[in-house]
């Protein structure tokens, strides 16, 4: 599937087609300029490393489908994803950025829509680390402070509305038609949620061998060390977990049962997301929602995720060193 020349029945222009007369012409307050930015990263033995950006793209683009359903003057432009991001396992094959640099690049990206004219601007993504989704909304928070924008982390939201900050979607997918809230504990990186939606989005991408790959979680990791379990029920909580998955994703590069996994249960996935997503828009569409209140839970603590110097600091303290930056 070329996303260049994806059929949809939402009214989407691809950004890069478009010529000057076209942007002349465009109404630019009915016109939603919607944009991904997921990593390029390992996600276990069988999954491409394009997994996040393809996740991003398909959910957004089938959430805005279902939104010109229900509006019908509400037009879309649709820009090339970005592959800028953090927190990647840290493995070859996955491109790992600084957060201040994703800070910059979405601060530049939301000035330039800004200026040119665009107040509404859609940043989706399919990546659970904190120093990657929590600088989108910074960036987000200070292009709307600067410039009047409606700008918002699509992750986040749903995050917020979902998992209360986590990453684990078993509460939300666990109900769906040949599974089990148990089948999908841990279930948060290269497991059978992602490998499902890439067998539904890119079959041919995704390596057969998926069905023979154990189940692996960083709880049952983290026990194994006589570790406590985790939680995040406080900030000590959040950060004793952050350390552990980032030691976890030093020897493995996926969580949960890819084995599970199958085609038809990824379509019900990105559809079950994709009714979430578009519910959650067409209330910032419509101002019932302020782009305000579209924060993750880990907002409040934005500066340990966007400040250098407590993440140098952090990675020191528990001897973690990446091999791919």
């Amino acid at each position: 599937m070329d996303y260049s020349t994806r059929s949809t029945s939402a009214r989407v222009r691809e950004w890069q087609y478009l010529t000057g007369r076209d942007f002349a012409e465009m109404d630019r307050a009915r016109t939603v300029a919607l944009v991904s930015c997921s990593p390029l990263e390992v996600h276990g033995p069988h999954l491409p490393v394009i997994t996040d950006n393809w996740e991003a793209e398909g959910l957004a683009l089938r959430a805005i489908e279902k939104l010109s359903a229900r509006f019908d003057d509400l037009e879309f432009v649709h820009l090339p994803p970005i592959y800028v991001a953090a927190d990647v396992v840290p493995q070859p094959g996955s491109v790992m950025f600084r957060p201040t640099t994703i800070l910059r690049v979405l601060e530049d990206l939301g000035r330039s829509l800004a200026k040119q004219g665009f107040r509404h601007i859609w940043v989706s993504s399919f990546h659970g680390g904190p120093r990657h989704f929590v600088p989108i909304e910074l960036a987000a928070h200070r292009t709307n402070e600067r410039y009047g924008t409606k700008m918002v982390s699509v992750f986040s939201l749903m995050i917020a509305r979902l998992t209360n900050g986590g990453s684990d979607l078993k509460n939300v997918l666990g109900q769906l038609e040949g599974l089990t809230p148990e089948a999908l504990e841990g279930d948060t990186h290269g497991g059978a949620v992602e490998t499902s939606m890439m067998l539904h989005l890119l079959q041919k991408a995704v390596d057969a061998g998926y069905r023979a790959l154990p189940r692996k979680t960083v709880d049952a990791w983290v026990e194994a060390q006589g570790e406590p379990p985790l939680s995040m029920s406080s900030l000590k909580e959040l950060m004793r977990g952050f350390k552990h998955k980032l030691k976890f994703f030093e020897r493995e590069s996926y969580t949960g049962q890819p084995g599970i996994a199958t085609p038809e249960l990824g379509e019900q996935m990105l559809e079950r997301l994709a009714d979430e997503a578009s519910a959650a828009l067409a209330d910032l569409w419509t101002g019932d929602l302020d782009p305000a209140d579209c924060h993750s839970p880990l907002w409040k603590y934005r500066w340990l995720f966007t400040t250098p110097a407590v993440g140098q600091l952090f990675e020191r303290a528990i001897g973690y060193r990446s091999q791919v930056f």
